[in-house]
């Protein structure tokens, strides 16, 4: 983390988004803590860089979703980061994933920090699939606090590349407080991420429905492999730094020359 937030910091950017996602990195709920939490912020601040989110995500279905959102809410509201990104899990676990997200708003209003429920980008059957799907969880709370992280690149892959971001979007645009950058190229050995604008995404296309005040963060997620388009694996080895530095560096440029 140390070696990421100074790279980030070293390439222009301006925030960092923390991630804390299971199978990609290896962590425990003390990621959490307060103490935690206070080892972010310094090395933030050193560093010269805040956050506006934090990905933290967990299936809001489970018996102790309620208490494991409290944690990253907290996490968050201590880091200055307005938002904590979540999936939310399976359409037939509605329910229960609604009756968590009941009892965290109000921990959500003390902290001042909303949820960003994010779309997937594999499996299926999940409560939000698609745009529309969002829009319609978000309209169920009518709360400032409950809003949708759109990722462009999910929307692509979840769907086999039936749907189109630049075509999905539309519908979900009122309930976007946060955007997830990644690009995917596809071909007949299945998927591979790459920088941005080297993919299948249309970002000029995207770009031009975007709000211009839409938060966006870059998702880079290189190490992940998906042969034949099957679910995410992690490499074992990392990528060498230096592959990583002109990966970010060209993903800034592209973003900064759409607009």
């Amino acid at each position: 983390m140390e070696a990421a937030i100074h790279e980030i910091a070293a390439s222009g950017a301006s925030h960092v988004e923390p991630a804390f996602i299971r199978g990609y990195v290896e962590f425990d709920e003390n990621a959490f803590s307060a103490a935690s939490a206070s080892i972010m912020a310094r090395a933030l601040a050193e560093a010269g860089l805040k956050s506006v989110a934090v990905s933290a995500h967990l299936d809001l279905a489970l018996p102790e979703a309620a208490d494991m959102l409290r944690r990253r809410l907290d996490f968050a509201e201590r880091i200055g980061a307005g938002y904590v990104i979540t999936n939310t899990g399976a359409q037939r676990y509605a329910d229960a994933i609604f009756r968590t997200i009941e009892a965290v708003l109000p921990a959500c209003e003390q902290a001042d920090v909303a949820l960003a429920l994010e779309n997937p980008g594999h499996g299926e059957g999940d409560l939000i699939g698609n745009g529309a799907d969002g829009a319609a969880v978000v309209a169920r709370f009518a709360s400032p606090f409950v809003r949708l992280n759109y990722d462009a690149g999910n929307i692509f892959t979840y769907s086999r590349e039936a749907r189109r971001p630049e075509h999905d979007i539309a519908e979900a645009l009122p309930a976007i407080a946060h955007l997830h950058l990644k690009d995917v190229a596809g071909d007949e050995n299945g998927w591979r991420f790459t920088p941005l604008g080297e993919g299948s995404i249309d970002y000029a296309a995207l770009w031009k429905l975007v709000p211009d005040d839409l938060p966006v963060g870059i998702e880079l997620p290189l190490r992940l492999e998906r042969p034949n388009r099957a679910d995410p694996a992690r490499r074992p080895e990392p990528l060498p730094l230096p592959e990583l530095r002109d990966s970010l560096l060209r993903s800034l440029a592209f973003v900064r020359q759409l607009d």
